[in-house]
């Protein structure tokens, strides 16, 4: 017999085994019980929460000839025909491969008729979400006035996408996400059933990244069985996760905080040629920072889940870092991961935006009163001094110069968040040179349009704003547009074309 994934072995059986869903299942027993059953069901909740076995059972229960308090017997012919998957009154229907409504038409033609094997016949119709409006209305009329021995169970993981009139007509049921502690526990059920050996923290760390759903766990698991053999530890579940360590991020963020830049590139250089993806690694920080703030905050077991031997490094850490650092940490790489999706080089994205935070530094930002517009305006001599005093501190560039145009990505990246309009004009241009503040973009002479619409004064002070935000100091923008022989094409003013019409005669121009 051809091996099968754990999470198909372990599959619950009964209501008794669904884990972390006991509202439900109290519910629809004591539903069998009392003979109230209703036609139609709707399971909604995240994948991997047990809402395809809870129908399941639900499917057996109606079937079953020895039920037992509300639960299959599991050992009547019904019973294990559906365990079999050979029972011809339940049907599972994969909405997301037959969601036309000839599927649905069909579906309702074959209801009319009566059960074969069973008592009831069960329809089971996953992610039911992705069938179209046309689909669904074909399933209306049935859904309100199913014949008696028709049991309808929609599962979906979206149901904002159910039309309402199709809502009214079922019993909803909304599956919650696992809480780690079942997790853990059922996961340490199976390896013991398995005859695997595993270390609490690996236990832990696969609870964790399962964030709620027992399939996700259940297959993380399975994994590592078959890379580690009989004997799992932590360093097998972050190989086979791509996780980095809750100890690697703790030294990554003390290197923030110290400013330490050496360090700071040097650690996200390993984790690079570890395998490690940026995306995972901005993940890991932003948990580790939330793990940080909980236990500045609320420092309660229950809420901080941090292995022990990194505990210790974590409350040494807390005691310097105010809440204000911990929550723009994680704002600053909350938006650098959405910055990922207009990148191609997403490790610079992690390492500006790590760089920013080390800038700032760890004490809270005090915002500048505002000034009165009635105050009065500085004399030259103040003015002056002022000036020299701004003129002496020296700029802290976060992005050199010449390195700049490496980088246009975030640039446009920064852009499409602020103007998508601007983003998709801008896509035609080229850095053409960045020297003493001043960025040169040029258009190719096809694109006439996108450069008369970049060269807009907003356009240029919002590209500029932009790209002195990288640099650390004032950019000033301007656009160059190419002729056919790829030279650049001088746009002339009014008054320089008239000049070239008329010679060099005495002009007035007037509004």
């Amino acid at each position: 017999m051809s091996y099968r994934a754990l999470y198909r072995v372990f599959r619950p059986q009964t209501f008794a085994e669904v884990r972390g869903q006991d509202h439900i299942s109290t519910t629809l027993k004591n539903a069998i019980l009392t003979d109230r059953l209703a036609h139609a069901y709707l399971f909604c909740g995240p994948r991997g929460t047990g809402k395809t076995s809870s129908a399941k059972i639900l499917a057996k229960a109606v079937n079953c000839l020895n039920l037992q308090n509300g639960e299959p017997c599991n050992q009547c012919e019904s019973c294990k025909a559906i365990n079999a998957e050979s029972f011809m009154d339940v049907m599972e229907i994969d909405a997301a491969s037959n969601r036309g409504i000839d599927e649905i038409r069909e579906l309702r033609d074959k209801v009319r008729f009566a059960p074969s094997q069973g008592k009831r016949k069960v329809y089971i119709i996953d992610e039911v979400h992705m069938l179209t409006n046309e689909a669904f209305n074909a399933l209306l009329k049935t859904l309100e006035e199913p014949p008696a021995h028709v049991l309808f169970i929609l599962a979906t993981t979206d149901p904002q996408k159910i039309p309402l009139t199709v809502l009214s007509r079922c019993q909803r049921f909304d599956f919650r996400k696992i809480n780690t502690v079942e997790i853990r526990n059922h996961l340490a059920d199976i390896v013991k059933e398995e005859g695997v050996a595993i270390s609490d923290e690996a236990l832990n760390a696969i609870a964790r990244k399962a964030a709620g759903g027992m399939r996700d766990a259940i297959s993380v698991l399975d994994q590592c069985i078959a890379f580690a053999g009989e004997r799992i530890e932590l360093s097998h579940v972050e190989l086979v996760l791509g996780t980095v360590s809750e100890e690697s991020t703790a030294l990554l963020l003390d290197a923030v905080v110290a400013q330490d830049y050496s360090k700071m590139f040097s650690l996200l250089h390993d984790f690079v040629q570890q395998g490690k993806d940026i995306k995972q690694i901005m993940r890991d920080c932003v948990q580790y920072c939330r793990q940080l703030l909980l236990l500045k905050v609320a420092p309660r077991e229950q809420l901080v889940e941090l292995p022990q031997n990194c505990m210790e490094h974590a409350q040494e850490q807390v005691k310097n870092l105010p809440v204000e650092f911990l929550g723009r940490m994680i704002n600053r790489l909350a938006e650098a991961e959405k910055d990922l999706r207009y990148s191609n080089q997403p490790q610079i994205i992690l390492e500006a935006a790590l760089v920013d935070i080390m800038l700032q530094g760890t004490e809270p930002v005090v915002s500048q009163p505002a000034v009165p517009q009635s105050a009065a305006k500085p004399s030259g001599a103040q003015r002056k001094t002022s000036q020299e005093a701004q003129a002496a501190q020296p700029v802290r560039k976060l992005i050199a110069s010449e390195e700049l145009l490496q980088q246009w990505t975030e640039v446009m990246a920064q852009i499409r968040g602020k103007s998508v309009k601007l983003h998709a004009f801008l896509a035609e241009a080229k850095p053409a040179a960045f020297q003493n503040g001043e960025l040169i973009l040029r258009f190719p002479h096809q694109y006439k349009f996108h450069y008369n619409t970049v060269s807009q004064e907003d356009n240029l002070r919002l590209i500029g704003q932009v790209v002195g935000q990288l640099t650390g100091a004032p950019a000033k923008v301007i656009a160059e547009l190419e002729n056919e022989a790829g030279h650049i094409k001088q746009e002339l003013t009014l008054e320089q074309e008239v000049r070239k019409m008329f010679g060099d005669v005495p002009i007035e121009m007037k509004d």
